[in-house]
This record gives C-alpha cells, structure tokens and sequence, in this order.
C-alpha cells in the first residue's frame, strides 16, 4: 500500500515547510494544535495541514507519525503516542526526527515494542524546505523503506544503516561543530566586550580570520530567536559526548550561552519577527549580565 497519510507534531517552521511541500506532492498531511500559538495556527493554515483535535484522532488517520519538537518535548510525546499504540490495531511508521542523543532516540524506540509502531531514527539538516532547498535527512533502523516513497519532495534522505541510534548520532556531531561553533564566537565576543575590546576583536578577526568573522556576523543577531530551543539541544550533544568518553564540557558551556541569549532582550523574537537591521555587535552589547 502506498504512504499517502503523514502526520506531523509540531506544525513548527520546520514541520510545516515539510507538510506543505508533501501536500503539494499528493499526500494528505494532517496535525494537532491543542496547547500549540498563534503562529504554529498561522503556519498550518498556511500550509493547508489538516488538523485533528486529539493525538488519538491523528494516530488512526495515518500511514506515518512525524515527530519534529524542541528536543525537550521528544520523550513525552513520544510515550503518549507509544501508550495509545498498545491498545489500537492501526499500524504504522514513527519518524524520530528530534535533535536528542543516540541514547535517548534508543529509549524511545524500546517503548514501542509491543506495538504495531515501526520506529525509524531520524536527524534533520538543515534549514526549512522551499522551493530551491530541502535539508537532509539522515534516518537509520529496520524500518527506513517505510519512509522511501518522501525521498526528494522536502528532504533528501540519507540511510545510515539498520541501527537506531546512527542518525540522531549524525545530528549531534554535525550540530556540535555548526551550533557549537556559534556559541563560542558569542562567548567570545562577550568577553570581548566586557574587556572593552569588542572593537578590536572585531578588526582583527577580519584581518586573519575573515570567514570566522563573517560568520560571527551573519549569524549572531538570529541566534537569540533560536536559543531556548538550541540551549537544550547543546545538553543533548553533552550526553552524547560523555557517554562515549569525549569531552562534554564544552557543549554543557554552549548550553549556558544559548541560555543567556534566549533570556536576554531579544530572547522573545521569533524567526518571523526578529529584528533583521540589528548588527552582531549590537546583539552582543545588548546582552543581560550572565547568570552563571
């Protein structure tokens, strides 16, 4: 039978620029908007996502379950969906797509078991589909040929084998170098900044390290409309890293940043309404005093 039914929890930036390039390729995408804002309402809508009152009423209307969330959320809906699937006859596929630690993504597969769920690891990279990009989508276990039928229409899937724990894997690396990195140009500039050299750090860094600056620029005045989803994502990797003795210090500090841009002034944009003519150095110079 072909997958034509997908459901997607949360209707995010992400999960809804998914939604609507799938729809827009024949398959009915449906969601939940109970608990969920006005712009998560906007973005369905938008993307003509049809929704359901309850999970329960999701789960039986589908041929494959999305979970895109902040990585704190994963867990907890993920053993909702599993404790309703133990007691329905409807099978189907559950995508892990959250960015969470190989171990974790493990846990949440053993609660399926029992079920008629066929659980599939996942790790987006990337940002947002449209028209001219789609992210990537790394997905591991048994079940990947369950999800064949999307390749190529909001992401381009790449398969890393039977083993659950591989592609979510492949998300906290990737993203221990990519987010990683922005958090500590922003902790440097910090210091930067309260030695009264923000100027300075500035100059040379353009001079010798012109691509690090670039980025630092590019990308600074943004982050804090990400942070209070990447601070926990930072843990996530930390986790990851300790359980396979390689330092984890460093990604429990880019937590703490993350954390310090997320409760600053700026810290309640969002993608859609975030200040886009403040400069990198003003974001730095606006920060509140640090609370660790």
């Amino acid at each position: 039978m072909s997958l034509r039914t997908i459901g997607i929890i949360s209707a995010g930036e992400m999960g809804a620029a998914i939604g609507k390039l799938l729809i827009s390729s024949g398959f009915l995408v449906s969601t939940v908007l109970e608990g969920r804002g006005v712009e998560t309402r906007k973005r369905a809508q938008a993307s003509n996502i049809q929704t359901y009152g309850t999970i329960e009423e999701l789960m039986e209307n589908l041929d494959i379950f999305m979970s895109i969330l902040p990585p704190a959320n994963a867990v907890s809906l993920a053993k909702k969906v599993a404790q309703l699937a133990k007691t329905s006859n409807h099978s189907f596929t559950y995508l892990e797509a959250n960015a969470i630690s190989p171990e974790k993504t493990k846990r949440i597969a053993k609660l399926f078991k029992g079920t008629q769920v066929k659980f599939i690891d996942g790790g987006i990279i990337g940002l947002p589909p449209n028209d001219k990009n789609k992210p990537k989508l790394y997905i591991s276990g048994p079940a990947c040929r369950f999800l064949v039928e999307t390749n190529g229409i909001a992401y381009d899937i790449k398969e890393l084998g039977p083993s659950i724990g591989k592609a979510s894997g492949m998300k906290m690396v990737y993203a221990s170098i990519t987010k990683g990195l922005n958090a500590l140009l922003t902790a440097s500039f910090i210091a930067a900044n309260r030695l009264e050299l923000i100027d300075e750090l500035a100059k040379e860094l353009n001079e010798s390290q012109k691509q690090l600056f670039d980025r630092f620029l590019k990308n600074t005045s943004r982050l804090p409309s990400d942070a209070a989803r990447w601070a926990p994502e930072m843990i996530e990797i930390a986790e990851t890293f300790n359980k396979i003795d390689v330092e984890d210090h460093f990604h429990n500090a880019a937590s703490r940043i993350m954390d310090l841009l997320a409760k600053s002034p700026f810290g309640k944009e969002t993608r859609a309404n975030r200040d886009m003519n403040r400069t990198a150095i003003e974001t730095i110079k606006g920060l509140e005093k640090p609370r660790y």
